[in-house]
């Protein structure tokens, strides 16, 4: 089965015009995950079409096509339900890495929320009030030195990012609550339990879950070494982010992390898709069912 889905961050108006330069096609949802929703189906419908042109008595072809809208969002009412009612033996989420590189690894999700509270007072009599916004930046001072160096661009152990804060009502008012989130990416080596009840234990302000989701961890499969076996200059590799392909760990479903080439400029003004490695990337896949037609494993 590949899977794919065709929701995009939100961009200026601009980037939902398309622009093809220089071999790479520019605009939102290029290479997340637009190119990869349209390769699933032209694949699925040529090779149908094939089986029909060869007087096939059954145009079917071993390959399944799931495109969800929701998994800029979590996911959760597109690939985990989908995948909850599906049985495949083996699956390629076609959103990340690049043609020469499978992601058989991502990081798990944990996005928490912490709220400090304080007392209301007026802005000129400060010792009036308890101020809410500076006990939690003492807080995020302290959970961000439960992380190590985030600086080195290659690495494998969890990370923090201090994405979103609410503060404060009036410039003239002490505030009496703040909050911050925090996006967390954790790996293998993780506890998310006791990572939580040390930033509870360190911390005044109240510490709420938003969000908990675990590792992809791509367990050896027999199509994966079908798979590189087609590909040879294709290896495997890790990747920071996470993706729907959680789902499949979460339901014994075997599969891996793949795409085309984009330079990692998913979400930012200048994404982009290179045109050849679609090509190059449906020649793979092409093969590759080619291969297990004739050769069922």
């Amino acid at each position: 089965m590949l899977m794919s889905h065709i929701d995009v961050v939100n961009a200026a108006d601009p980037l939902f015009d398309p622009v093809e330069k220089n071999g790479r096609l520019y605009g939102r949802g290029a290479i997340d995950d637009k190119y990869a929703a349209a390769l699933s189906m032209v694949l699925l419908k040529n090779r149908m079409e094939s089986n029909r042109r060869r007087g096939a008595a059954d145009p079917s072809t071993p390959l399944g096509v799931l495109i969800t809208g929701d998994e800029e969002v979590g996911g959760i009412n597109g690939a985990r339900s989908a995948l909850a009612e599906t049985a495949c033996d083996f699956c390629i989420a076609l959103d990340g890495g690049n043609v020469e590189k499978i992601v058989v690894k991502e990081k798990g999700i944990l996005q928490l929320k912490l709220v400090a509270s304080g007392k209301t007072a007026h802005g000129a009599r400060p010792w009036m009030g308890e101020n809410a916004i500076e006990r939690l930046i003492d807080d995020c001072l302290i959970v961000k030195r439960l992380f190590d160096d985030q600086t080195q661009p290659e690495h494998w152990h969890r990370t923090m990012n201090l994405s979103v804060i609410h503060a404060g009502d009036s410039v003239n008012q002490v505030p009496d609550r703040a909050e911050a989130t925090f996006d967390i990416r954790y790996t293998e080596n993780d506890d998310p339990d006791d990572l939580i009840g040390a930033i509870r234990s360190a911390v005044s302000s109240e510490v709420i879950i938003k969000e908990r989701e675990p590792l992809f961890i791509s367990p050896a499969s027999p199509y994966l070494d079908r798979l590189r076996a087609l590909a040879p200059k294709t290896g495997t590799g890790i990747a920071h982010g996470a993706s729907d392909a959680r789902f499949l760990s979460q339901f014994d479903i075997p599969g891996i992390v793949w795409g085309a080439d984009g330079n990692s400029s998913q979400h930012s003004t200048d994404e982009h898709v290179e045109i050849q490695s679609i090509e190059r990337l449906y020649g793979i896949l092409d093969r590759f069912l080619t291969d297990i037609e004739n050769h069922p494993i």
